[in-house]
Formats: structure tokens, C-alpha cells, sequence
């Protein structure tokens, strides 16, 4: 069997061209992966005022009506975890046991928004605009 030199040199120019290519791939899927846009912020303070809006939303609304929300918030909270830790994200370290909606809902919007808010309203005085003492009552 004789083998052309031109023949060779066109595979290897091809094999070239394809692994550049694959490489090229193989970087913008990992730049896309990573880009927060795409996947969301996964920043626990940037879930917990997601999880306040839909907490917010889940009392004018059926739950059914927000399930894909819920469902988008549970992948997020658990990127979040994976990324830092379950009590920054505001869940509890046991996982979640089930797959109904109402469950789904209490885990990944309602107890974080309950415990953030247990630690009750602070309001600094010194803070407010326009007025020097409080208003009188």
C-alpha cells in the first residue's frame, strides 16, 4: 500500500482544523457555563431577595402558578450550596425528602424567608432622609 505525502499532510491539516475547532467549542461552553447571566446569581444575597419577591408573590398568587419559579429558585439554592455552603444560602442541611410543590415551596422560599426575618426589623434612626428626629406620634 503506497500512501501519499499530500494525502498525509491534508488529513493532518484536517485533524488540526477539527481539534481547534472542538477546543473553540470546549471553551465557550465553559465560558457560557460560567457566565452569571446564563445560570443565574447564584450570590446568597442576591437568592434571598429573590426569595423575599417570591414570597411576596405566593400570597397574591396559587403556588401552581409559580411552580416553574420555585422550581428555578430549588436549582439556584442548590448551586448556592454547593458553591457556599447550606447555612450562607439560608437551608437547612438536611436535604429536602419530596417532590411535592408545597414542600418544594416551604424549603427553598418559605423557612429561608421566615429564619431571615426572625431576627426582626431593625430600624436605624440616624439613617432616615429629610427628617432630624423621629415623627411624633
Amino acid at each position: 500500500m503506497h500512501i501519499n505525502r499530500n494525502s498525509v499532510r491534508d488529513v493532518s491539516a484536517v485533524a488540526r482544523w477539527l481539534l481547534s475547532l472542538a477546543g473553540a467549542g470546549v471553551l465557550a461552553l465553559a465560558v457560557a457555563a460560567s457566565s452569571p447571566a446564563q445560570s443565574g446569581d447564584v450570590q446568597p444575597a442576591a437568592l434571598s431577595k429573590q426569595r423575599a419577591a417570591l414570597y411576596l408573590q405566593a400570597t397574591r398568587a396559587p403556588l401552581a402558578n409559580l411552580e416553574s419559579e420555585v422550581n428555578r429558585l430549588g436549582v439556584m439554592s442548590e448551586t448556592c450550596r454547593v458553591k457556599y455552603g447550606s447555612q450562607a444560602c439560608g437551608l437547612s442541611e438536611k436535604p429536602l425528602e419530596s417532590d411535592r410543590l408545597e414542600d418544594r415551596y416551604g424549603y427553598y422560599v418559605k423557612q429561608p424567608v421566615e429564619a431571615h426575618s426572625k431576627g426582626g426589623l431593625k430600624i436605624d434612626r440616624r439613617k432616615w432622609q429629610g427628617a432630624s428626629a423621629p415623627p411624633q406620634r
